[in-house]
């Protein structure tokens, strides 16, 4: 096997380990395993490590497959691959290498992002177009949303990038008949701070009133309304029990 060759697998080796090691040292780890093949398995000789390193990471190596289809020992076919062998390699060769495999990583990544970001906006259309059917959300919001989702598409189709905190939410209208909540991406408008007079006036009724009427939409709030409600009435027979009734008696 020429030098060339020997080159090319250490090149796969290099591309495969920063692959698998993106966020450590893939050079570290790849030449820390070649010497501990070739410590333990070839007598400290690197090239028969090399290619035997490249055989275990699935690496193909036609002339390895040949010898050992024509009955020779996986170890035999090694070491006559790599008979007057030298592995001959720059610094400079290897950093390009990283680099150029970082790159395309990078790019996969981007193009596999910006790919489930379609499917999420796909899903979301999907799941506002059951609800619209179901007279959950108004036409009005419908086609609002819709808008939103489609221009976001078109932008992540010719590759620009969207990130959350870019997005901007979408208030949806629902029929006032029906009160239910659903998991998407557009939310519903916020209930209003005024709902806290509710349990202020009326206590522990108020609070009910209060619960039912924005648990589907605020579950946080809504348990604080309830809890002022009780908070209210608590306070309203102690002040009866300490301050009134000791008048009236």
């Amino acid at each position: 096997m020429r030098s060339v060759e020997i080159k090319t697998i250490y090149k796969k080796l290099v591309e495969k380990y920063v692959n698998d090691f993106p966020r450590g040292d893939p050079l570290f780890m790849l030449n820390r395993h070649i010497r501990a093949y070739a410590w333990n398995e070839w007598k400290n000789v690197k090239e028969p490590a090399i290619l035997d390193l490249a055989l275990r990471e699935g690496i193909e190596i036609p002339q390895i497959r040949e010898l050992i289809e024509k009955g020779k020992t996986r170890k035999e076919a090694i070491l006559e691959v790599s008979k007057n062998m030298k592995f001959q390699v720059l610094e400079a060769e290897v950093e390009t290498w990283m680099k150029r495999r970082k790159d395309e990583a990078s790019k996969e990544n981007k193009k596999q992002k910006l790919e489930q970001q379609i499917k999420d906006r796909e899903k979301t259309i999907e799941k506002l177009t059951a609800l619209l059917s179901e007279g959950e959300i108004t036409e009005e919001s419908y086609k609002t949303a819709i808008k939103k989702i489609e221009k976001d598409m078109k932008d992540l189709r010719s590759g620009k990038e969207i990130s959350v905190t870019e997005e901007k939410e979408e208030t949806i209208e629902k029929p006032k008949t029906h009160r239910r909540s659903y998991d998407y991406a557009y939310a519903y408008a916020e209930p209003t701070k005024l709902w806290y007079l509710v349990p202020l006036l009326f206590g522990i009724i108020g609070g009910l009133i209060g619960y039912v009427g924005v648990k589907d939409e605020d579950e946080d709030m809504a348990r604080a309304l309830l809890f002022l409600g009780f908070f209210i009435t608590f306070v309203g027979w102690v002040m009866l029990y300490l301050y009134i009734l000791p008048l009236l008696f």
